[in-house]
């Protein structure tokens, strides 16, 4: 008999598996978070299973789509085996909790396992985010740190987060920047507005204070936008101005983008591209002939200050009296400074 239940009753709890037998298309553009992609009809199977449903014949499809889901069952199985073995339960989900996870739900009780089955599937989940999320309008105060290309907000946001203290990092749930360098830096595509918001609503859950720290940003970043609520709150909040020495912004910058392990030189040659009709042709061949030769510092540092300054300098001028303004010379001094200031808010 299959377990139904709603997925509030679950969402939280850690000896829950999720597990999406959605394809692998659906899974990439959001899932529930920690959930594993176990597709019972991969991408191109779906698509055809869908198209011979619509515009053929729908028993044809069931066939074909049984077909290529029992050739997917005995992995599905040994993974699932894994899972309870490890003293773990299942909780399946497809998109709306119909035929693709309640059939695989009746195979798995056939086999001994028993697991929960999603009502409402993804669906269900998606509709319990767009209302969570708006339940963290005015919840918390914003610490919101400003400052030029280089000084290192995301560095000091990850420092933060390992001394425990509340942080949204929102280019890495967006796995974006939000520049024309905007990807560069991170290994997987940009994520979706749909997984940039489960992800989200997971970092908030997560804050145990009255105050969280984050960057500053734009309404968009890369291809997400950010959410009313959040935004507006940002703007309202306490904004911090963080300053450094233009050697520190230039290590920061390297170490961010060149020495991350998936960097790749050609991307950032064609992001330098880009750049042609805003920094003029001969700038730019000399910061490819830098690039090419594995020269980065000056070429970082005439990004910085011919490119990224000129625009950075408009948002920070925006703010008309900074609640606090930190100059450092070490990223820890800088750290020890926006905890001590978060104290007072």
């Amino acid at each position: 008999m299959i377990k139904e239940i709603d997925l509030e009753e679950i969402i939280d709890r850690e000896d829950i598996i999720f597990i999406d037998v959605r394809s692998e298309k659906e899974f990439d553009e959001d899932t529930i978070p920690g959930a594993v992609n176990l597709p019972i009809l991969k991408n191109k199977e779906r698509e055809y299973v869908g198209y011979l449903y619509k515009q053929v014949d729908k028993e044809k499809a069931k066939e074909l789509g049984l077909k290529y889901a029992s050739e997917k069952l005995p992995d599905l199985y040994k993974r699932a085996k894994q899972i309870v073995d490890s003293d773990k339960k299942i909780a399946l989900f497809c998109y709306r909790g119909g035929m693709r996870s309640s059939s695989v739900a009746n195979v798995l009780n056939i086999m001994g396992i028993d697991n929960y089955l999603i009502k409402g599937g993804y669906k269900s989940y998606r509709k319990k985010v767009v209302e969570d999320l708006k339940k963290y309008e005015n919840e918390f105060n914003y610490i919101v740190l400003h400052g030029y290309t280089g000084v290192g907000k995301t560095k000091i946001l990850n420092k933060l987060e390992d001394i425990n203290e509340p942080i949204i990092d929102l280019e890495g749930l967006a796995n974006n920047s939000g520049s024309v360098f905007g990807d560069i830096a991170f290994k997987e595509v940009s994520s979706t507005q749909k997984r940039f918001e489960s992800l989200l609503l997971k970092n908030l859950k997560s804050i145990n204070r009255n105050y969280v720290v984050l960057e500053s940003e734009s309404k968009r970043i890369g291809r997400i936008m950010l959410p009313d609520f959040l935004y507006e709150n940002m703007q309202n909040g306490y904004h911090v101005l963080i300053e450094t020495n233009l050697d520190n912004r230039i290590e920061n910058i390297l170490d961010d983008y060149v020495g991350k392990t998936n960097f790749n030189k050609n991307r950032l040659i064609s992001a330098v591209e880009k750049l042609r009709k805003r920094l003029g042709n001969d700038i730019v061949d000399k910061l490819i002939k830098n690039i090419e030769n594995n020269d980065y510092k000056p070429t970082i540092k005439t990004l910085m200050l011919d490119y990224y300054d000129p625009l950075y300098k408009y948002s920070i001028d925006k703010v008309d009296n900074y609640d606090k303004i930190i100059r450092y010379d070490t990223l820890d001094e800088a750290v020890k400074e926006v905890k001590k200031f978060s104290k007072t808010v």
